[in-house]
C-alpha cells in the first residue's frame, strides 16, 4: 500500500483539481450534445467547436483539446483529465506566486480594464515591483486562467435551462434528485432543543428514495454521508441533480462525482419546479411521517432516523403512486435491476469519499484536523502532508506524503505519551 499513488483526483493541488473539473464539465457537455438520445444530437466536431467558445469554470479550451479530453475520459476516466506534472515544477517562474495572486485578483475586480493599464496601476500603488517581469508573462497568466480579453469577451459558461415540461427517465438510476428540508425540532431528555435537517435523494424513474437521513446540522459532510450510503445500497447513478445550495457546490462533491462517473447538474436559481418530484416527496414526509410525531414524540436523533427508515421501507416504498399508474417505487426500481451500475467495493467506495486537507507537521509530530490532534511518525516533522479523513468518524486519519500513503494516524493521547516517556527524558 505504501507504493500506491493517488489516481482519483486527490493528492494534487487545488489548481490542478479545478482545471481537471473544468475539463470534465466540457467533456460532459460534449457527451450530451453527441448522445443519440438527445433530440438535437450533432457530430463530435460540431460539439467540440461549440464547447471551445464557452468558458468552463473560468477556463477556455480549444476544440482539439476538448476532443482529446473527451476520448481520454472515455478510455481511462477522470484521472486522465488531471494536468501532467511540469518538468520544471518547483523552479522559480517569471511571476512569483504573490504577484500572480495580485494580478488575478485585480483582473477579476476590473475585468474591463486593459492589462497594461492594470499592471501600471499596481506598480504605481506599489503592490508589485516594476521591471521584475514582462507583459508577455502577464498575458500568458491571464490566458491560462481564462481572463484574457478574448476569453472575457466570449462570456462565462451559461448552464442549460431547467426542464419546462413533465419528464421521466426511462430506467432507474439514470437521474437522482437531491435536496434538503428542515425537519422537526427534538427536545432531548435533558431539555436541549435539537433542530434537524433531512437530506434526501430520489430516483426520478421509480420515485424510490435511495437514502435519506436526519442530521443536527447542514454541512456538506451530511449530504456526502447520505450519498455514500445511497450508492452503497442502490448502485451508482448516471446523473445527480441538485439546487445551488452551498452544500451541493463544494469542490469535494464534484471530485467524488467525477471519480464515480456521475454527471453533476444544478438547477437554475428560482427554478424549484425543476425538482418537483423531490419537493412532492418532502411534502409526503411532512404530512405522513412527521405529522404522526405529534402523537408519539421522538427525543433522540437516532430514534428519529430509525422510525423514518422504517416508514420509508414499509410504507412509502410499498405504496402505490398515481403518477406512475399505481406502481410501487420498490417494485418499479427492481424491475430493471440488471441495468443498475453496481457500487465499488466498500473499502474502495469509502476511500473515494474521504476529504483531504493539506497540513504542515508540527515539531511535536502532530497535525490538527477540525480541532483534534493526530500523532504522526517523527520522521515527518516540518513536512507538508495530505490528511484524508471522514469528518463523521475522526478516530483516525490517513497520512499521505508526496502522493504516497505513509500511515494511519490516531488521536493524540498526551497522558499515554507521558507514561511511555523514559525517565531520563523527563524534566522537573
Amino acid at each position: 500500500m505504501n507504493e500506491t499513488t493517488s489516481k482519483n483526483g486527490l493528492g494534487v493541488s487545488g489548481a490542478d483539481q479545478k482545471k481537471a473539473l473544468a475539463r470534465y464539465a466540457a467533456v460532459c457537455w460534449v457527451s450530451e450534445r453527441v448522445s443519440e438520445e438527445n433530440p438535437s444530437c450533432c457530430a463530435l466536431q460540431t460539439a467540440t467547436a461549440e464547447a471551445s467558445q464557452k468558458l468552463w469554470d473560468g477556463l477556455h479550451f480549444s476544440a482539439g483539446s476538448i476532443e482529446r479530453y473527451y476520448y481520454a475520459y472515455r478510455k481511462n476516466g477522470f484521472q486522465t483529465l488531471l494536468p501532467a506534472e511540469r518538468a520544471d515544477k518547483g523552479q522559480c517562474q517569471a511571476l512569483s506566486a504573490d504577484v500572480q495572486e495580485r494580478l488575478l485578483a485585480a483582473r477579476l475586480e476590473h475585468p474591463k480594464m486593459d492589462a497594461t493599464t492594470l499592471v501600471r496601476q499596481l506598480i504605481d500603488t506599489e503592490q508589485i515591483a516594476a521591471g521584475a517581469f514582462s507583459m508577455s508573462s502577464v498575458y500568458r497568466l491571464l490566458a491560462a486562467h481564462g481572463l484574457s480579453r478574448d476569453a472575457l469577451a466570449a462570456g462565462g459558461f451559461q448552464p442549460a435551462s431547467g426542464p419546462q415540461k413533465s419528464f421521466e427517465t426511462a430506467l432507474p438510476n439514470m437521474l437522482w434528485m437531491a435536496d434538503m428540508m428542515y425537519g422537526p425540532t427534538l427536545v432531548t431528555a435533558a431539555g436541549k432543543a435539537v433542530h434537524t435537517r433531512l437530506f434526501a435523494l430520489l430516483d426520478d424513474h421509480s420515485r424510490l428514495c435511495p437514502h435519506a437521513e436526519y442530521f443536527a446540522s447542514e454541512g456538506s459532510e451530511c449530504f456526502l454521508a447520505v450519498l455514500h450510503e445511497a450508492i452503497r445500497c442502490r448502485g451508482v447513478p448516471d446523473r445527480l441533480y441538485t439546487d445551488n445550495g452551498k452544500v451541493f457546490l463544494c469542490r469535494h462533491l464534484h471530485i467524488v462525482c467525477a471519480n464515480l462517473r456521475i454527471k453533476l447538474s444544478h438547477a437554475r436559481p428560482y427554478a424549484a419546479w425543476s425538482k418537483g418530484k423531490i419537493e412532492r416527496f418532502f411534502r409526503r414526509v411532512q404530512t405522513q411521517f412527521q405529522g404522526t410525531l405529534v402523537f408519539n414524540p421522538v427525543h433522540e436523533l437516532a430514534e428519529l432516523n430509525a422510525r423514518f427508515l422504517t416508514w420509508l421501507e414499509k410504507d412509502y416504498h410499498q405504496s402505490e403512486h398515481r403518477g406512475m399508474d399505481g406502481q410501487r417505487p420498490a417494485l418499479r426500481f427492481l424491475a430493471h435491476a440488471e441495468v443498475i451500475r453496481p457500487a465499488p467495493a466498500d473499502e474502495e467506495l469509502r476511500r473515494l469519499f474521504l476529504r483531504e486537507e493539506r497540513r504542515r507537521v508540527r515539531k511535536d509530530a502532530t497535525v490538527s484536523i477540525e480541532g483534534r490532534y493526530f500523532e504522526l511518525t517523527p520522521a515527518l516533522r516540518g513536512q507538508y502532508v495530505a490528511v484524508r479523513y471522514n469528518p463523521t468518524e475522526l478516530a483516525e486519519v490517513e497520512i499521505w506524503h508526496q502522493n504516497r500513503f505513509v500511515q494511519i494516524a490516531k488521536l493524540l493521547d498526551r497522558q499515554l505519551n507521558a507514561r511511555l516517556r523514559p525517565p531520563e527524558a523527563r524534566h522537573e
